[in-house]
């Protein structure tokens, strides 16, 4: 739900929900033309979309080989911003930024709105900090809406162990009295999308901040990175009508990590938790976990053991086995049931 608290007559704090932008009034979107040579995250450069043009500073698009653009940085602070480079013609009353995730929010000082009467931002009619940082659609709501004014979104990270604490991927500017629609594409583990409605949501773009359910089948695994302690695989639905969807380093339940290449395999009936999400052109879910695998929701019960002299392997009574049995067994210390 929104919830509009009022800081001044001037500005309304954000508000984090998911929106659909059928109506905005203008758009910008990655990637966009002019980051076509960005692949840093120090410097500023010109995005333009139709006849409109922003000024990005220090964020990355990986040479616009992202669906999206990236700041804050490794082992230093950042102040990344995104300003029209134009006035708004119209009186703009919401603007949306979808926060597609973001790495570590203790890292992240503050996120606002600032709107000026000049391009420079000298003359500062507004600041709208958001009321919360996390992932999903921001709106930040202003309080008096005029035409002719500039809009710039400033992004304060401390410095992080990683490149890219925050990723978006969608501004969006209503005019005064057209609010957004909420949509909501939450579900839950009895309810998960199918392949091909996982698919339909990704095409419509709304609300893919959020961590959805879907099931399939395990179709192919192209790899399980135990250095990592991820997997990624294609899933698709029973019948295999329609278009399989690649899970992209996915986690094992609860977000552990992997531990055996044969925890997962072909054939596998699985519910993924993740978020929808497109990477150059391909559907795909990423940040996810196992949720359910062969009708369990326990990881210990899905676990399969590798024959593996290196194992030492006792029975719950204490007698060493060659290799591990059916039912419950210690190994490596670990109380480990094989089906």
């Amino acid at each position: 739900m929104v919830k509009t608290l009022r800081f001044s007559l001037l500005a309304i704090v954000a508000m984090v929900c998911n929106v659909a932008f059928a109506d905005a009034y203008k758009t910008l979107k990655f990637p966009a033309q002019g980051g076509e040579k960005i692949n840093g995250y120090t410097d500023a450069w010109t995005a333009t979309q139709g006849t409109d043009t922003w000024t990005i500073a220090n964020f990355n698009t990986y040479q616009n080989g992202w669906t999206y653009i990236k700041c804050g940085r490794k082992n230093n602070a950042s102040v990344a911003s995104i300003a029209t480079n134009f006035a708004m013609d119209k009186a703009i009353g919401n603007v949306m930024v979808t926060v597609d995730k973001i790495l570590a929010t203790d890292k992240v000082n503050s996120i606002s709105l600032v709107v000026a009467s000049d391009a420079a931002f000298n003359t500062v009619v507004a600041t709208i900090p958001a009321s919360s940082i996390e992932a999903g659609d921001m709106q930040f709501k202003v309080a008096e809406p005029k035409a002719g004014l500039y809009y710039k979104l400033v992004f304060d990270c401390a410095g992080h162990s990683a490149n890219g604490i925050i990723q978006l991927s969608k501004v969006q500017y209503f005019e005064e009295g057209n609010e957004p629609e909420i949509v909501d594409i939450s579900n839950t583990l009895e309810t998960a999308y199918t392949v091909a409605k996982a698919h339909e949501l990704t095409a419509a773009g709304e609300g893919l901040a959020t961590k959805v359910y879907v099931k399939g089948v395990i179709t192919n695994i192209k790899e399980v990175a135990l250095q990592y302690g991820n997997a990624e695989f294609t899933i698709n639905d029973a019948d295999a009508a329609g278009e399989g969807m690649v899970v992209f380093r996915c986690n094992w339940f609860e977000g552990a990590k992997f531990t055996s290449e044969n925890q997962i395999k072909v054939g596998d009936e699985i519910i993924v938790y993740g978020k929808l999400d497109v990477y150059q052109g391909d559907h795909q879910i990423t940040s996810g976990q196992v949720a359910m695998l062969n009708g369990s929701t326990t990881a210990i019960e899905n676990v399969e053991v590798a024959n593996d002299s290196k194992q030492v392997i006792y029975t719950i009574g204490g007698q060493q086995l060659k290799k591990a049995q059916k039912g419950l067994n210690i190994i490596n210390g670990k109380k480990v049931i094989v089906k």
